[in-house]
């Protein structure tokens, strides 16, 4: 009996060797799997304001340091004893080039100044705890992102404001320093206030939109909006939208508007073609006909990531008038 109990003790021990082994290095992996997820929110987070600082500026080197800066911070806050990272490190490589969205492929190009994407790979190296049994004294972690820019496809809720510019206001704009002058009755009618419906453009309902502007308490968010939809317009006078609009709040304030083309010259339906940034400078009545005077911000991009979204765009609209569209950048990979 002896014997066999040292028989099976040894049996135990012997078996509690690979047990302990593989254990071990269970636990080193889980380790490094969440460890990697640490580093893709962080790439993610970085690219994302790499890109955002691309939008009207050429400026690489700022926009490098900006995501190096959101690299470090958020690394730093999820890593133990985290060392921030230099440009110069040879474990991170932040690239800016162009993503051909057909290829899928990102190509660096630093030397050309309308590149549209920005690249970031971080390798990271972690101690193991114990899985040095099997002579492994760390695991290399490593994860990469890729974010984009572009003229914005579409516009997530809440962000449309219920007035369409017409796409001929493009080009005005950039004849006149950018500013444009927006009315929607008359001769000179280049704009029309919409609740973005396909069968409904009353003045009740763009005025409950309008007063979601004033108070996200009150009124009504507006849709989502994305390139080639098609809504209805109020194409007339609405005296009752102006009455909600003449308030000084609206001034200096900057908006989203879709750009449109008309679906037949007295048509009262619109296809989205574009959006466009502007700031409302005044709103005034001249000649009975009331005017919404602004500036358009050529490339407008909210760096709150709010509403402007990736998506197929422009539509028909001409190359030259392009630089004037809003944009939008998001995450490929």
């Amino acid at each position: 009996m002896r014997n066999q109990s040292g028989i099976a003790i040894t049996y135990v021990a012997i078996l509690l060797i690979p047990i302990i082994s593989i254990g071990a290095l269970m636990l080193d992996l889980s380790e490094g799997y969440a460890l990697k997820a640490k580093i893709k929110n962080a790439v993610d987070f970085a690219s994302l304001a790499g890109i955002s600082q691309l939008v009207n500026s050429s400026d690489y080197t700022t926009a490098k340091n900006i995501s190096l800066s959101y690299l470090n911070d958020n690394l730093s806050s999820n890593i133990k004893n985290f060392t921030p990272l230099t440009l110069q490190n040879s474990r991170l490589s932040i690239q800016i080039g162009k993503y051909d969205t057909t290829t899928k492929q990102f190509t660096p190009d630093e030397a050309s100044i309308d590149s549209n994407a920005m690249r970031i790979f971080y390798k990271h190296t972690n101690n193991t705890f114990l899985s040095n049994i099997f002579m492994i004294t760390s695991l290399d972690v490593s994860d990469s992102s890729i974010a984009m820019k572009q003229i914005a496809g579409g516009i997530a809720p809440g962000g449309g404001f219920p007035l369409a510019i017409n796409i001929t206001e493009l080009d005005n704009a950039s004849a006149n320093n950018n500013n444009i002058d927006l009315t929607q009755n008359g001769a000179t009618e280049n704009s029309y206030f919409t609740a973005f419906d396909d069968d409904n453009a009353s003045a009740n309902s763009i005025k409950e939109i309008i007063r979601h502007f004033k108070d996200p308490s009150s009124g009504i968010s507006p849709p989502s909006l994305t390139i080639n939809e098609i809504f209805q317009i109020n194409n007339g006078s609405i005296t009752s939208v102006y009455q909600e609009l003449d308030d000084p709040a609206f001034i200096g304030m900057t908006f989203v508007s879709p750009v449109v083309s008309l679906n037949g010259e007295f048509s009262n339906t619109v296809t989205v073609e574009g959006f466009v940034g502007y700031k409302i400078n005044e709103i005034t009545k001249e000649q009975n006909i009331y005017h919404i005077k602004g500036t358009v911000i050529p490339g407008y991009i909210d760096n709150n990531w709010s509403g402007l979204i990736i998506g197929a765009g422009p539509g028909n609209i001409p190359n030259e008038d392009q630089a004037l569209l809003a944009n939008s950048f998001g995450l490929i990979n």
